[in-house]
């Protein structure tokens, strides 16, 4: 992959990848602050304040000019908060990707942020909050992250703590932005059929005077709960189970082992879990594996959503799955599947702008560099069936499972003698 890079004397990082063959224009600036660096006092600021930027800015005070002068050049603009990072975005015509840069741009240099617009949004975030908890297919991943993550804000919900949001004014949200938005943290990537040159020089005078500061530090990850199960008790027609194991951090030597042995286990109709617990026993409609690597820590997790008098069958069967990775070598046929469609799912991500931009912006700020296609193809190739094996035992052991559910309470009672014997597992209504 071809791009072009520079550090602007206050450190952020432009990033630019020529495709001339295209038509669009796609602009992604990550700036590395999330969710990770609040504290119980401030938890969902960052995702507040990804809300409250879209209010106004300095030259397009209300969200519909804001959103208007995108959708008027046929192109759309987003933002996403995570717990490392939060994400502007646009895809334009590439004619008009200089209006897309001009509004991102705004909307971190001079966000109006107005006491009256936090009035206003404040109860749509609230909203949303209560949508999460009350849809148990949501709440259950943030339950098994606390248990993955005690105390610590890896352990919480992004969109933060209902009480934080009903309080926060706009002074607060705009000193955390001051403080936390820092130019040595943040990337810009395009991808198109652009210059280069243009690009960054465009990109140097919208964001090149942002001043420079320090770098806000969260706090390490910390170790796993001693509690191993989280049990929610709720009248339902469905049970949602998540069983997670801690696992490794972004750049660790065995992320790409683990990669492939969840795309064996979960990911994907051809996946063990799917053929075995829906299509050959139909014991779920739902069920998969994902995983997620931090700057120190990570986890892998399976999911499933199934009828409340299966719940004891269905676990089960996730561990009798994962028992397979731990004792069974992976077939030669299977391996090889699984690293063609690891390899696909990357190459026809970058088949278009938006995919190329986000490669770029996310290599950069989580690695600090980017790696090819070739360099994560040959990892992948790199990974065998020993691989697999040994990291199958080193962090998918039973001991080391936390569960979390949530379903009819004589469902949660079939699944917590299985889940973890020696542990109590409170049932909260």
């Amino acid at each position: 992959m071809e791009y072009r890079k520079v550090t602007l004397p206050n450190g952020l990082r432009i990033l630019v990848g020529e495709m001339p063959e295209t038509r669009s224009v796609s602009l992604f600036v990550y700036v590395g602050v999330g969710s990770r660096i609040e504290t119980k006092d401030d938890a969902g600021t960052s995702h507040f304040l990804e809300h409250m930027v879209f209010k106004g800015s300095a030259k397009r005070p209300t969200a519909a000019d804001i959103s208007q002068v995108i959708e008027s050049k046929g192109g759309v603009v987003n933002a996403s908060t995570d717990k490392e990072v939060t994400v502007f975005w646009s895809r334009l015509p590439a004619r008009h990707y200089l209006v897309a840069l001009d509004v991102i741009a705004d909307l971190i240099r001079a966000p109006m942020l107005r006491p009256k617009d936090v009035e206003s949004e404040r109860n749509v975030i609230v909203e949303e909050l209560r949508m999460y908890r009350d849809q148990p297919q949501d709440r259950v991943h943030t339950l098994v992250d606390e248990l993955l993550y005690p105390r610590h804000p890896l352990g919480w919900e992004v969109a933060g703590r209902e009480e934080v949001v009903l309080g926060m004014t706009a002074d607060h949200l705009r000193a955390f932005m001051q403080r936390g938005y820092a130019p040595s943290r943040t990337v810009v990537a395009l991808a198109g059929p652009l210059r280069a040159d243009e690009a960054i020089a465009a990109v140097d005078e919208a964001l090149g005077g942002l001043a420079p500061r320090e770098v806000v530090k969260s706090k390490p990850a910390p170790r796993s709960g001693r509690s191993h199960s989280k049990l929610l008790g709720k009248r339902a027609e469905q049970t949602n189970l998540c069983v997670g194991w801690r696992a490794v951090h972004t750049t660790h030597p065995d992320r790409y082992p683990l990669d492939i042995l969840n795309a064996v286990l979960g990911e994907g109709m051809s996946s063990r879990l799917f053929l075995e617990l829906r299509e050959k026993r139909g014991l779920a409609y739902d069920v998969h594996s994902y995983r997620a690597n931090y700057s120190d820590a990570g986890h892998l997790v399976v999911y499933a959503g199934f009828a409340p008098q299966n719940g004891a069958e269905v676990f089960k069967a996730i561990m009798h799955e994962v028992e397979r990775l731990r004792d069974e070598l992976v077939p030669d046929v299977e391996i090889e599947r699984v690293r063609d469609f690891a390899k696909g799912r990357i190459e026809l991500q970058l088949e278009d702008t938006r995919g190329v931009s986000g490669w770029l912006a996310g290599q950069e700020l989580f690695l600090g560099r980017v790696r090819s296609v070739e360099e994560v193809s040959a990892l992948i190739d790199g990974v065998t069936t020993a691989d697999m094996q040994r990291v199958a035992r080193e962090y998918l052991r039973p001991e080391l499972a936390y569960v979390a559910a949530i379903g009819p309470r004589a469902s949660l009672a079939a699944i917590a003698p299985s889940a973890a014997e020696d542990v109590a597992v409170v049932i909260a209504s």
